[in-house]
């Protein structure tokens, strides 16, 4: 793992999560000499739910069945603790993750299909030009011909390219509930619980771990002063406050909603996972995101390498054409969830069974947000959901 000062790669990636690290392994897959550089000491403790769909362990290049933590086989949505949607799949809704054992085994994975990995080395500066740059980090110099910024929402290295980057960021609020005593996990295990009503224009979550719980809150809003204050409040209302442990307890930004106008990639290089902001608008997910531009970025740098660094501008063409019309219509869902929520609990309530089969489809990847809004958001259709909302007889679903 440990790389020569003197050495010329091909390609530099700043950033060991799932994004830099499925790109490390694509590329050195493709015989491209890449060196991947990650400021913490890996396996490191990551904040985030660990929450791992089908679509996302569907693209995956290789099997991760070894740091898988737990299946979930049950799916339950909540308001205001009242339950609104509750159902149980043949196959796993979410595969469950620890960030830092998946982390560290996707750098592992990328080493072993030839990459270079430097763990424990902070990103100091950039200069040089196209094609020759220079990367100078706490342990030493290096030269690529491109460079990779795959360090997370508050990105720097896309700053350092001179990219255009806009997006909106959800602030999430999450821990490790371990509970005195093992069997009490025994009633969460194989399901995810998603409840609304317990924070301002966002949610809570619960997925299970081997030997405990990881649990959060998540806001749109763009200052959340009393975060700490709805996560245990949302314990207490799920009855995990006196009898569990609290470990872990980090905040972090998620970024949602990227600029039409963004540019992720110049002659210099380009950024993917979060640095890009595309993930999910109405969950928060980002890994199947992060994964699907680590794909896209390899072909693309791939041709950049073998023939002309100018290739790299079909990068920001790619990922428009990939995600923006589906996040413009997951964005539209999100929005009434969160902006409107007198409106979408009402709806919640009433057609939460619908709905939380269709989000299940689109968590499996067998829908999509841009055919769910087709369904539900023309004109007739949406009219329709309102009548049926607020004036229909009890039982009445969505068609």
């Amino acid at each position: 793992m440990n790389a020569s000062s003197q050495k010329t790669y091909d390609v530099v990636i700043v950033g060991a999560g799932p994004a830099g690290s499925v790109l490390g392994y694509m590329l050195a897959g493709k015989g491209i000499d890449v060196l991947i550089i990650e400021k913490q000491k890996l396996p490191r403790y990551k904040a985030c739910g660990g929450g791992l769909t089908a679509k996302a362990i569907e693209i995956l290049p290789f099997d991760i069945s070894g740091v898988i933590e737990a299946y979930t086989y049950s799916a339950e949505i909540c308001i205001n603790d009242s339950p609104v949607f509750y159902k149980t799949l043949p196959c796993p809704a979410i595969s469950m993750v620890m960030r830092d054992r998946f982390d560290h085994f996707l750098a592992e994975k990328a080493v072993a299909q030839g990459a270079s990995l430097m763990d424990g080395t902070a990103f100091n500066s950039l200069s040089g030009i196209p094609g020759n740059l220079v990367i100078e980090t706490t342990k030493g110099t290096f030269n690529t011909r491109l460079l990779v910024g795959a360090d997370g929402v508050n990105s720097r290295i896309s700053e350092l390219l001179g990219l255009r980057i806009r997006r909106k960021t959800m602030i999430a609020l999450e821990g490790e509930v371990y509970f005195k005593t093992i069997d009490a996990l025994n009633s969460f295990r194989q399901k995810i619980c998603f409840d609304f009503g317990v924070i301002p224009k966002g949610y809570g979550w619960i997925f299970p771990k081997a030997d405990h719980l990881s649990v959060g809150v998540l806001t749109t809003l763009k200052k959340a002063g009393h975060l700490k204050q709805h996560f245990y409040s949302y314990l207490k209302t799920k009855r995990l406050y006196s009898n569990t442990e609290t470990r872990y307890l980090k905040g972090h930004r998620i970024p949602y909603n990227p600029d039409k106008k963004n540019i992720y990639a110049n002659e210099k290089g380009l950024v993917v996972g979060d640095a890009t902001g595309f993930t999910d608008p109405v969950t928060g997910e980002g890994i199947y995101y992060a994964i699907k531009e680590a794909l896209i970025a390899s072909d693309i740098i791939h041709k950049a390498v073998q023939a002309d660094i100018t290739h790299l501008n079909e990068y920001t063409a790619d990922l428009n054409k990939e995600f923006f019309k589906e996040m413009t219509c997951a964005a539209r869902f999100a929005n009434v969830l969160y902006n409107c929520p007198a409106l979408s609990h009402k709806i919640l309530e009433a057609h939460g069974t619908k709905l939380g089969e269709y989000h299940l489809d689109i968590i499996s990847g067998r829908q999509t947000y841009g055919e769910l809004y087709k369904k539900l958001f023309n004109l007739p259709g949406f009219f329709s959901m309102l009548k049926k909302t607020f004036f229909s007889l009890p039982n009445r679903s969505i068609k």
